[in-house]
């Protein structure tokens, strides 16, 4: 079988005739992999969106790592943030007065947060992780390096912004509540009012846990979690082994490929929302760094689950019961649900690609329990198409929205203001039905793959006359991309008006999107991948841009030139799926090197990235960027 070997970034070929390397140790440190994601920072105000805060275990809640010579702290750790409300509370609320101390250093690694200070002849180390969802343990230690006792008292409290306000207040612990009704708990294992004594030589150790509620939910029994802190850092230590271990395919230990793909594993984990509120499972943010991201979206939530079935295949289950639980009578998925059900959006959906991401955990877990319950959601959301975004009814769906918007009819499409819909109008199908007035090639490439999923999860089940159907389905299917889409002339798949059948003729990445739903002719394919290899089109500095940059309308608006690591990922994977693995080899060796901060430790991960200079842009700590590139490191 042929493997690649990252090294430095240059691919070596075995299997290919020549002598195969030395063996390599892919056993995974967590210290190998120090700061790869950046959590330092004190909050300014409950709105500074300046810092990533750390999360683990689905938390509604994460802390920041404390900054060197910032007199405004105390020995602990930053915050926290509540992604419930999307605000600190505090700059630091679980804060020990020390007096003289200093912060010697302070990282991130993998599940787990770090930091040291000096008081003169005494050493303070911490360390902060998550027990659960619910519940974070910060473990201190204070060791006295000098000739003398040392006493100190605990008093472990910060002062909170004012968008929270104390409860309830004792010497094992303090409550807080926000107006949103959340709930945080501080409690710790040594009464605040009794004075702590060192001895010369010596250690103590104070462990403390703080607890965030979202609204309406139980409160876990923190006393019971105080009493298992080393078993709880155990299974830390183990369930973070876990989710590295299938990096260890991307090369030798700490190469910068596997350094991505480390980082990648870490944003995504970071992201993620365990069951609260009205959500009874739990799924991915596209990005915990930017407040209006505090939901979940569709394709993402798919896309996400691609990626999550590499390591956290449980994760990625529970991201796709979260977004198919959210359907109407016409079997549509919301674009967007938030835990106040006042800011989600039924104007439109996304893109269909809930079949091959269940196809993907499938084949990653043999979870059929998840099949058989997802199976006739997909089975709902797939003929929701041919109901409302069919408007001609002629097999070839349309992208749409539910108010005859044009604005929700890009976004449907996922790719809001690209040019190919600059002359678009919209059409009524029916209520609450309305399409656009072009037959998008991508969108039907993406039907095309969700029936052979289809067929596949029917097969798995044992529903053989509905393999007959998605088999059937998809040959008719297949046959109207390729007859309708494909200009001959300039070797390219469009977008084509409803009524005359002509070429929208802009080149985007609705081009290469048959290829990597397996759709296109091997004919062509090789002429899609003639111009996906044109320097002067797509194969930029950054390959793959979402509009060929000798467009006229080639620009830095969000689908107007930059590019975006779904639509890069399709065509790499693309191009791998009919043959070209060289070509995908190369050109995802193009993408990881020349993305800006991709390959820098504490450099996040972006929304896009402008294909001629790699500069990133827009949100940070991008979930799908960090999904796309972890399954580019996976599939090279």
């Amino acid at each position: 079988m042929r493997k690649l070997i990252w090294a430095g970034l240059v691919a070596v070929c075995v299997g290919c005739g020549k002598p195969a390397p030395p063996p390599v140790d892919y056993s995974i440190e967590r210290g190998d992999f120090v700061n790869l994601m950046d959590h330092r920072g004190v909050p300014a105000g409950a709105e500074d969106w300046s810092i990533m805060p750390f999360a683990d275990q689905g938390a509604w809640f994460g802390f920041g790592l404390p900054v060197a010579g910032d007199e405004r702290l105390g020995v602990g750790f930053t915050g926290p943030f509540l992604m419930t409300s999307g605000r600190w509370i505090s700059p630091q609320l679980v804060r020990l007065d020390i007096p003289g101390a200093r912060l010697v250093w302070s990282k991130s690694l993998p599940g787990i947060l770090e930091a040291s200070w000096e008081a003169g002849e005494l050493v303070i180390g911490q360390t902060l992780w998550f027990d659960s969802s619910r519940t974070v343990l910060i473990r201190t230690e204070l060791q006295n390096r000098g000739e003398a006792r040392r006493s100190w008292e605990p008093s472990p409290m910060g002062e909170v912004f004012g968008n929270a306000v104390v409860v309830e207040d004792g010497p094992a612990g303090r409550l807080h509540t926000t107006p949103e009704g959340d709930r945080v708990r501080v409690m710790w294992t040594e009464p605040v009012d009794e004075v702590m004594d060192v001895e010369p030589g010596g250690s103590e150790v104070v462990v403390i846990a703080v607890c965030m509620t979202p609204a309406g939910d139980e409160e876990p029994d923190m006393a019971t979690v105080l009493e298992g802190v080393d078993a709880s850092l155990a299974r830390n230590a183990g369930r973070w082994n876990a989710y590295l271990e299938p990096v260890a395919a991307t090369g030798a230990p700490v190469n910068p490929v596997r350094k991505v793909a480390v980082k990648a594993v870490q944003t995504l984990i970071a992201n993620w929302r365990g069951p609260a509120g009205r959500f009874a499972n739990g799924g991915l943010f596209p990005s915990s760094n930017v407040q209006s991201f505090n939901g979940f979206r569709a394709w993402d939530s798919w896309k996400h689950a691609a990626a999550l079935a590499h390591f956290a295949p449980e994760v990625a289950a529970d991201q796709l019961r979260l977004m198919a639980a959210w359907q109407n009578e016409s079997g549509m998925v919301a674009d967007l649900v938030y835990l106040d059900p006042e800011e989600d959006n039924w104007r439109n959906t996304n893109p269909p690609l809930l079949g091959w991401a269940l196809h993907q955990v499938f084949q990653a877990t043999g979870d059929l329990e998840l099949v058989r319950e997802l199976y006739p959601r997909l089975v709902r959301y797939h003929e929701f198409w041919y109901s409302d975004r069919d408007h001609d009814g002629d097999g070839l769906c349309e992208y749409g929205s539910t108010d005859g918007a044009l604005e929700a009819a890009r976004r449907e499409s996922g790719m809001d203001n690209a040019v190919r819909f600059d002359t678009t109008s919209m059409l009524h199908n029916g209520d609450a039905a309305w399409s656009m007035d072009q037959e998008s090639v991508d969108l039907n490439s993406y039907l095309y793959r969700e029936k052979t999923a289809l067929a596949g999860l029917a097969e798995a089940l044992g529903r053989g006359g509905d393999v007959e159907r998605w088999i059937a389905e998809a040959e008719r299917l297949g046959e109207l991309v390729r007859e309708t889409f494909f200009d001959e002339a300039t070797g390219w798949f469009y977008d084509t008006d409803i009524d005359t059948g002509e070429i929208i003729p802009v080149q985007g990445p609705e081009g290469w999107i048959p290829l990597w739903a397996g759709v296109a002719s091997s004919e062509q394919a090789a002429r899609v991948r003639e111009t996906m290899l044109d320097p002067a089109i797509f194969r930029t500095h950054v390959p793959f841009p979402t509009v060929a940059v000798n467009h006229p309308e080639f620009s830095d608006g969000d689908w107007r030139g930059p590019v975006w690591l779904d639509q890069a990922y399709f065509a790499i994977a693309g191009l791998r799926a009919y043959g070209y693995a060289d070509d995908a080899d190369t050109l995802t060796v193009q993408v990881l090197a020349n993305l800006e901060g991709t390959l820098v430790p504490g450099a996040p991960f972006l929304a896009s990235y402008d294909p001629l200079t790699g500069e990133g842009r827009n949100v940070r700590h991008f979930s799908w960027t960090a999904g796309h590139l972890l399954l580019l490191a996976l599939e090279g």
